[in-house]
């Protein structure tokens, strides 16, 4: 098909069963870049990821449940996001 999906259409979902029932989640896209990083898993860990059906613009893949992962955002403390700071700073000094 190969057209472009609008923003507002952009869409992953992802459906589990139990562990009992299957070990494998079916994923569906329509973002460009969740379907560039399944295509390069496929093709890199294909234990991992199997691409049942890719339409151009819309992809359908079996991921290992093992390879879904859900994480929040770091909570960084005053003092930790200073710190980091510090260290990017003397890294970027050491590059020039």
């Amino acid at each position: 098909m190969n057209k472009s999906v609008p923003f507002d259409e952009q869409e992953t979902v992802i459906c589990m069963s139990p562990a009992n029932v299957s070990k494998t989640a079916e994923v569906y896209t329509c973002i460009p870049n969740m379907m560039k990083k399944l295509r390069k898993l496929a093709s890199t860990r294909p234990d991992c990821v199997v691409i049942t059906k890719d339409l151009g613009d819309a992809l359908f893949a079996d991921v290992d449940r093992s390879c879904v992962k859900i994480t929040p955002k770091r909570i960084m403390s005053d003092e930790q996001r200073a710190a980091a700071t510090e260290r990017l700073e003397k890294l970027r000094e050491a590059k020039t």
